[in-house]
This record gives C-alpha cells, sequence and structure tokens, in this order.
C-alpha cells in the first residue's frame, strides 16, 4: 500500500505536462479574445448610442424653435449645424418639412436629422404637431 501513495506523490511532484500547459494558454488565448471583441463592440454601440443622443437632442431644438415661432409654411427647409457648432458636427445636416393635416390649423412638421447625403442608421426623424394659435 506504500508504493501506491509513494507514486501518486511522485507525480504530483512533478506538476504540469507540456501538453497540458498549452492548452490552458489555447483556452485562455481564446477566451481573451472573444472578451477583448465583445469590449469592442460595447464601445462601438455606446459611441453610435452618444451620436444618436446628440441628433435628437439638436432636432429637439429644431423643434423648439417651431414651437416657438409663428405658424409655420408648408415646404421644406434644410440646412446643417456648422453656423452654431463648427467643430463638432461639421457634418451633421437637417431637413424639416411641413405638411397639411386632415384638422383645420393644426399642421404636421416632420424633422430630420442625418450624417452625409445618404440614409444612414444613425438618422433621427421626430414629428410634431403644430396648432394655429
Amino acid at each position: 500500500m506504500m508504493r501506491s501513495a509513494d507514486g501518486v506523490r511522485r507525480r504530483m511532484a512533478r506538476g504540469f505536462t507540456l501538453l497540458e500547459v498549452l492548452v490552458a494558454v489555447a483556452v485562455l488565448g481564446l477566451a481573451l479574445v472573444s472578451l477583448l471583441g465583445l469590449h469592442v463592440r460595447n464601445l462601438d454601440l455606446i459611441a453610435r448610442d452618444a451620436q444618436v443622443t446628440e441628433a435628437t437632442l439638436l432636432a429637439r431644438g429644431i423643434m423648439a424653435e417651431v414651437d416657438a415661432g409663428p405658424f409655420p409654411d408648408l415646404g421644406l427647409a434644410e440646412g446643417d449645424f456648422e453656423e452654431d457648432y463648427p467643430e463638432r458636427y461639421p457634418d451633421l445636416r437637417w431637413e424639416r418639412e411641413v405638411v397639411t393635416t386632415p384638422v383645420p390649423d393644426v399642421r404636421e412638421v416632420r424633422v430630420r436629422v442625418f450624417r452625409g447625403e445618404e440614409a444612414s442608421g444613425d438618422d433621427v426623424t421626430l414629428t410634431y404637431y403644430v396648432r394655429r394659435r
């Protein structure tokens, strides 16, 4: 019986084999690469959410101007934010469309804030109804 216990002690004293260490390092490497990929994706989503939030706040600012001003005329207006925010939003543009509704003295105002010329997933469109005072 003593020999069996001595054999176990000798095997445990040897440590890990090279194959066991390589497998452990490979598993650890795969786990770290996966976690790094998730972290980078998370940072991209945070940046995109910040852009959408900024675009939403800018669109709400345009809506507030319409609400504070006179009853809006029908039609399409467009512009950019370079005059007010030249360095912060150089490529953001806006469109404001005013259309009639079935209700007299009420107009629908659609404000769209977007980046570049084409539609993308970061576009923000708000719809607002203005009543003649």
